[in-house]
């Protein structure tokens, strides 16, 4: 099973991918499709499996497609399977009605041979009733997976991506164990958490299997994953979103593609992204100023002063950090985005002289705020009285007063809050508030003079359904379809006045919505809880967007707290760790404060001693420009020991390694090209000897990481 998996599911999935190198066997009950190597088994009862050579089940779905009308599960008819070909591939497509007559199927399973090891499923659902009728949930797929037949010892142990956004913020990549439950909704996970990537995962150190919507749109739909008591996973793609159908009408549902792979979870969404490429999504360059490093003033936290930003930048400067950040704090109220006048009595003179100020000492001046919030005290006194002494409740913006009718509305007529800001969205489907944010981001980028934007929030990757009847939407879903829109359109302004901008999305710790990847051309590691999530989110980005991107891994300082219940706040456990980022080819980025300047935390004051560890961090950077390299996925993050990354700039190979323990062993450095290559530690400027392609295996020992540079003799 070891030999063929690797072979079947890299090589020649392709037969099962319907080209007219497959073998269609076409029998009473059922359709085969299949090659040397595998098959993939439709009945004309709708269920499905994929088989080895040796007819091992990779995946079993009694029902490949379930449909609800009215709390019953449909029950289909016979199938009618059909073998077609259209510009030179065959495909298949299943029609099939159910016995009451209400509903016909179509499933269309198709593939491009410029991906090969994918299927992609089309479906339709028509109306062939006399009335209409109501459709309370679509399932797709219905899968069991057995890691045993990918080669594990027990039925779940398998390594999975999960897209979907939480509160927990949890790791993007992680093990499944025997109680596992998620259901990856794309939806909202609670009121300031939704979106995120459309895909799921799942892959041992044999082979992989991975299910993504290729929607063009970001669809509310679910990607529910479960251990069951016998220890199989099972998985489904739900739609649970209420359709009326008219008689005779007919609805697409979502597009989705199987991808079966080897190595990890990044080599599934290579594909997948090269799919969507080909459809609807276009990947962002980065700008050659997004990759140099950036100082924010965020260490001073929201009370900031003007003086402690003055006081600071000369040691961003000497330092050759060449952004400097304005975080939160600087606005009157969320949704205005106007100046407070208590930090800045004098006005937009003295916010421009800022901006001046930090040009002067040869840096970037970026602005945070937080999209589609704005405050309203006036409503909060209203409706949460008990609230009112909570942090921004007091905060009352202008455009809420003026603007009303622009505000999200649950089913209820309430307006959606904000949790983490107190504050309430706006619908994003409404031209005058799109409208609104474009003349924002003109007075910041034209007026302010300002060259980039941190926009940040764990609220923008999706939106409520909207209910409000004065926006008169088709569908309370058009809140969340439109989105994308609304950055495009940031996107779109920002560029007609400054060329090289930067636009930084900073989702605060969750994952990122795929459909909002084409409009920014920075991603950030977004409040990271530890040095791993910095580096699974570099490798995630990069399969996604490709090498072209530059990725901050964000505040360093934040790589080394812990939260503190007893406490109350959060405590350092140890040094700040840059080798995540740098490694990984990203950007540093620091929030340090001056060691003389009184302020809410101590921790981030850069030290003399501190000082020297950064300036040495900096050099590193500037030196090797690790950012501008090509990242080669030749290691998998969770079965190759010890974790280990790849990074070729031209003629240079850098390999990184992590392990929480003391690793002393040997490894094989892959990817080297024909040749004798010298090993360079130049973290601790320390010669490690010469290796050579035909036997690139290296002794080392190390603790937490090693970074090292080979270079051609």
């Amino acid at each position: 099973m070891k030999h063929l998996l690797k072979y079947c599911l890299l090589n020649t999935i392709t037969a099962l991918a319907i080209l007219s190198s497959a073998e269609i066997i076409a029998q009473d009950k059922q359709f085969t499709l299949k090659n040397e190597n595998i098959e993939f088994i439709l009945s004309d009862k709708l269920s499905g499996k994929f088989l080895s050579k040796d007819k091992s089940e990779l995946s079993v779905s009694e029902k490949v497609v379930k449909v609800i009308i009215d709390d019953k599960e449909l029950s289909f008819q016979k199938a009618v399977l059909k073998k077609m070909k259209l510009f030179g591939n065959e495909f298949l497509i299943l029609d099939a009605k159910d016995e009451d007559g209400l509903i016909n199927l179509s499933v269309k399973i198709i593939s491009d041979e410029k991906y090969p090891g994918t299927l992609t499923f089309e479906s339709k659902l028509k109306n062939i009733s006399a009335g209409k009728i109501s459709v309370g949930e679509i399932s797709l797929f219905n899968f069991l997976l057995d890691a045993k037949n990918f080669d594990e010892d027990s039925s779940y142990k398998f390594w999975t991506f999960q897209g979907g956004t939480y509160e927990t913020r949890r790791d993007w990549i992680f093990p499944l164990n025997k109680n596992f439950y998620s259901e990856n909704l794309m939806g909202m996970n609670a009121a300031d958490y939704g979106g995120g990537m459309p895909v799921v995962d799942f892959w041992t150190k044999e082979a992989g299997i991975a299910f993504a919507s290729i929607s063009d749109k970001p669809e509310w739909i679910s990607f529910p994953v479960k251990v069951l008591e016998n220890g199989k996973v099972s998985f489904s793609i739900n739609d649970t979103t209420k359709k009326i159908l008219k008689p005779e009408e007919e609805i697409t549902l979502v597009p989705v593609s199987v991808i079966f792979h080897n190595g990890d979870y990044f080599n599934a969404l290579k594909i997948y992204s090269d799919i969507i490429k080909g459809k609807w999504f276009s990947t962002p360059s980065s700008e050659q100023q997004a990759l140099e490093p950036e100082w924010c003033a965020w260490g001073y936290e929201r009370n900031f002063s003007i003086e402690q930003i003055k006081r600071t930048l000369p040691m961003a400067q000497e330092l050759d950090f060449k952004w400097a950040t304005i975080d939160d704090g600087w606005q009157n109220a969320d949704g205005d985005w106007n100046l407070d006048r208590n930090k800045f009595p004098g006005g937009e003179k003295e916010f421009k002289e800022l901006v001046d100020l930090i040009h002067s000492y040869k840096m970037k001046a970026r602005l945070w705020w937080v999209p589609l919030s704005a405050s309203d005290s006036s409503y909060n006194a209203i409706h949460f009285p008990d609230k009112m002494n909570e942090r921004t409740m007091k905060m009352q913006s202008k455009v809420a007063l003026e603007h009303p009718d622009w505000f999200i509305l649950d089913k209820d007529g309430n307006r959606v809050q904000i949790s983490w800001w107190n504050s309430f969205y706006l619908c994003p489907a409404v031209k005058e508030v799109r409208d609104y944010y474009k003349d924002f981001t003109k007075k910041v980028f034209d007026d302010w003079d300002f060259d980039g934007f941190k926009i940040d929030g764990q609220n923008f990757n999706a939106v409520p359904p909207c209910y409000n009847p004065a926006h008169h939407h088709k569908s309370p879903y058009e809140s969340t379809y439109a989105v994308p829109e609304y950055f495009k359109d940031i996107l779109t302004t920002i560029k007609n006045i400054k060329k090289d901008a930067v636009i930084q999305l900073c989702p605060c710790g969750t994952n990122f919505s795929v459909y909002n990847i084409p409009y920014t051309n920075q991603f950030v590691g977004s409040d990271p809880t530890s040095p791993w999530q910095v580096r699974l989110r570099a490798k995630t980005y990069k399969a996604l967007v490709g090498n072209n991107i530059a990725y901050s891994g964000d505040h360093v300082e934040l790589t080394c707290r812990k939260w503190s219940d007893k406490e109350n706040k959060f405590i350092v456990i140890g040094p700040e760790d840059f080798a995540s980022t740098v490694g990984l080819g990203g950007v540093i980025s620091t929030k340090f404060t001056h060691p003389d300047i009184t302020q809410v935390d101590s921790s981030f004051m850069l030290t003399p001693e501190k000082k020297e560890i950064w300036k040495n961090w900096m050099k590193i950077y500037n030196d090797e420009r690790i950012s501008e390299g090509e990242y080669l996925n030749l290691y998998d993050i969770a079965f190759d020991k010890p974790e280990t990354h790849l990074i070729k700039k031209e003629n240079t190979f850098y390999y990184s390694f992590f392990s929480n323990e003391e690793y002393n062993g040997q490894v094989e450095l892959r990817g080297l090209e024909k040749g004798n290559y010298e090993v360079f530690d130049f973290v601790n400027d320390k010669n490690l000897g010469e290796v050579n392609s035909n036997n690139p295996f290296l002794k080392i020992n190390f603790k937490d990481y090693l970074l090292l540079r080979l270079k051609k003799i």
